[in-house]
């Protein structure tokens, strides 16, 4: 049996309805991306939002990120970004939470696969990191389904994404986490957030996937921020026993072109 799995990223949402995001209004194109989701006529078997839900990190703007998804809210799961609050996340969505205090991660097991969400929030910073508690609920859901493919999903990439400025706001002190992967060779895929940019490349057996914004998309390779004239997106994965599939889609134009800083 095929599991459907959508994410979703970096939707940056403001408390007021006019704030733009570097030019683009965010709450137009999330709207535009869940038109685009439903008309897929996919059966999602879950959603995971992979972060920066809001930009401003306030009640209103979890409150309407609510309100955009609607019926889709049962099956969400949610890891924070940099422009994150992980109390606000806990008090507007405690049915796509799975824990209370902590870092916000979760464990979706299925007869063949299971899927991972990893907290990579530091308060304050736009970088990202594993912490200690985190590597050690990881390595224990790793020992506890050896035998299952596994993917992890998690706002910061494990590598450099080659866009420089970027790669300066990526995870920091990697390598503990990155010897646990190494480890555990059920991992097969991690998809991440926080670039604002489709990226592929490998971390020894493991594909690492980064997926467009729903919101704003940054320019590959680009030294210092310099928007991407492309549409918003998301990506889709389908699971069968040992095998899987993944795509991008966007949407069909870019109604709102984003400015540079």
């Amino acid at each position: 049996m095929t599991l459907n799995v959508l994410q979703l990223t970096d939707f940056h949402i403001f408390s007021d309805p006019e704030t733009k995001f570097l030019g683009v209004p965010t709450i137009k194109t999330l709207k535009d991306i869940l038109v685009k989701v439903v008309d897929l006529n996919i059966t999602f078997d879950y959603i995971v939002i992979t972060g920066d839900l809001t930009s401003d990190e306030e009640l209103i703007s979890y409150q309407t990120v609510k309100e955009l998804l609607g019926d889709m809210i049962p099956k969400c799961k949610i890891i924070p970004g940099n422009h994150d609050d992980r109390k606000l996340i806990r008090k507007v969505f405690p049915e796509c939470v799975e824990n209370k205090n902590g870092p916000i991660n979760f464990l979706i097991s299925t007869n063949s696969w299971q899927l991972i969400g990893l907290d990579t929030h530091v308060p304050g910073k736009l970088y990202g990191t594993i912490s200690d508690e985190t590597l050690l609920w990881l390595k224990g859901m790793l020992d506890k389904y050896k035998n299952k493919n596994t993917i992890l999903f998690q706002h910061h990439p494990p590598i450099p994404v080659k866009t420089k400025w970027v790669d300066l706001l990526g995870l920091k002190n990697p390598k503990p986490f990155i010897e646990t992967l190494k480890q555990n060779r059920q991992i097969r895929l991690i998809s991440c957030g926080h670039v604002h940019q489709e990226f592929q490349g490998n971390l020894g057996n493991i594909t690492i996937f980064t997926t467009p914004a729903t919101s704003v998309q940054f320019q590959k390779g680009a030294d210092f921020l310099k928007c991407d004239k492309i549409p918003p997106g998301f990506r889709i994965f389908s699971f069968d026993s040992d095998d899987w599939k993944s795509k991008i889609i966007r949407l069909d134009e870019l109604k709102y072109p984003p400015v540079d800083n």
